[in-house]
């Protein structure tokens, strides 16, 4: 029989339970504290579901098994390289999306709309004309499900929407955004793509917005373009760890400039997102030991 562990508490449904052991037998792991600990508690199963505490690290000692989690991003790893060990990792792909998206239209909002000043101001503001989103210039930088998503509801606001492919010219496609999305996983052509020269020649006047982890972009250089003039303003979902840290020093980067709005890795924090993902990672269990592997990551 093939064996399942589940490395944290996921909150499963007693039917997603049942299936769970109709396909395998499984086991809940004991909390770990190390990443040798870590390792030598997964040794011999076949599927790992994993919140990704200390899996990074581990993935090219893995031999036989699939790694599973209920969200989008884990981070940059050699797919390759594990399949020769056949060693596979499934993301919750599509899960997040929507949540993701209604973040990204708020936070374009906000940028163009000023609305975070007036909220419950106490403060008598002069008369002050902000600019709509219709008819702004979007480029997306990543076409997966989650930049597809996003892409949708820009249009709906009226906005026309570019988006950037792997083997498209970035500077060309990016010379006329008014807002810049990046919506890159992680992996090795994403690493630090969006550098300082990528900021300094976006369209003057322009915004950035993302969700993205700092793995595909430069803060500092960010900031540089802003603090220049070159650009008017940006939203960050930081990607703090552990969750909804507002301590690190990324964060606190981003703080230091009035002109980034700053959200501690809340972008996809649903309710339904939580339960998308939870579903989607079963799912993946009984596909792959189905025979039937889904949302296979390849970086």
């Amino acid at each position: 029989m093939k064996r399942i562990a589940l490395d944290g508490e996921f909150g499963f449904t007693d039917e997603q339970k049942a299936r769970l052991e109709a396909v395998g037998q499984v086991d809940q792991l004991d909390t770990v504290s190390s990443e040798g600990e870590w390792l030598e508690k997964v040794e011999g199963y076949d599927v790992v579901c994993t919140w990704g505490d200390f899996v990074l690290g581990n993935l090219p000692k893995l031999k036989n098994v699939l790694v599973t989690y209920p969200y989008t991003e884990l981070g940059s790893f050699d797919s390759a390289a594990l399949a020769k060990n056949n060693v596979y990792v499934a993301n919750a792909r599509g899960g997040n999306r929507k949540s993701i998206a209604e973040w990204t239209l708020f936070m374009i909002l906000s940028l163009y709309r000023q609305f975070p000043k007036f909220l419950r101001t106490t403060e008598q503001y002069p008369f002050t004309s902000t600019n709509s989103v219709e008819g702004k210039n979007v480029l997306i930088v990543g076409h997966g499900t989650i930049g597809t998503e996003i892409g949708e509801r820009c249009e709906a606001f009226g906005m026309t929407v570019e988006y950037f492919d792997r083997g498209d010219d970035l500077q060309l496609k990016t010379s006329n955004a008014d807002v810049v999305i990046n919506a890159l996983n992680c992996n090795s052509s994403s690493k630090n793509l969006l550098n300082a020269d990528y900021f300094a020649g976006m369209k003057k006047g322009s915004y950035y917005v993302t969700f993205a982890r700092p793995y595909t972009y430069d803060i500092d250089g960010l900031i540089g373009a802003i603090e220049s003039g070159v650009i008017s303003g940006a939203a960050i979902d930081c990607d703090p760890e552990p969750l909804f840290d507002v301590s690190n020093e990324f964060y606190k980067k981003c703080l230091s400039n009035e002109k980034i709005l700053v959200t501690p890795h809340v972008a996809g924090v649903t309710k339904e997102a939580s339960t998308n993902g939870l579903e989607i990672m079963v799912q993946n269990v009984e596909s792959y030991l189905a025979g039937n592997p889904q949302n296979i990551l390849k970086k």
